[in-house]
């Protein structure tokens, strides 16, 4: 419930959004002639920018809690149970997909710079975790 009145509190940011990453660029991509094709601009945000807004409303009294509120922001846990952080399946079970280096890499990054006594190889750890609860969160859904 709580979880559902966040998004709905952030919804009208989150749609500005969306409509600032959709809204084409109205130059002329040939120096300046008057072509009635208007192409679109390259996104200025990066996925980072997007880790950063989830960041905001992440619970930042424990790392675990931060990188679980950071990947329930971001993904489903659909997703979360069908990837592993490297792609590599450690115990001959059917590999996985790899979750983008570059969010692994962001969520990292931020987790440690708000946690400094917390180690990479620690919060690389909690997200495996996350995904491994997902796996188990999705089976129970799918059995009942």
């Amino acid at each position: 419930m709580r979880r559902m009145i966040r998004i709905m509190t952030n919804l009208p940011d989150m749609m500005a959004q969306m409509r600032d990453l959709m809204t084409p660029s109205t130059r002329s991509t040939d120096g300046g002639s008057t072509n009635n094709m208007v192409q679109p601009e390259a996104p200025q945000k990066t996925i980072t920018t997007g880790i950063d807004a989830i960041m905001k409303r992440c619970n930042h009294q424990e790392p675990a809690k931060m990188v679980n509120d950071v990947l329930t922001g971001m993904y489903s846990n659909q997703y979360l149970a069908g990837r592993t952080l490297t792609g590599v399946s450690g115990s001959g079970k059917e590999a996985k997909e790899p979750m983008d280096p570059e969010v692994v890499n962001g969520i990292i990054e931020r987790v440690t710079a708000s946690f400094p006594k917390t180690a990479p190889s620690l919060v690389r750890g909690m997200m495996r975790q996350k995904l491994a609860n997902a796996v188990k969160t999705v089976r129970r859904k799918t059995e009942q």
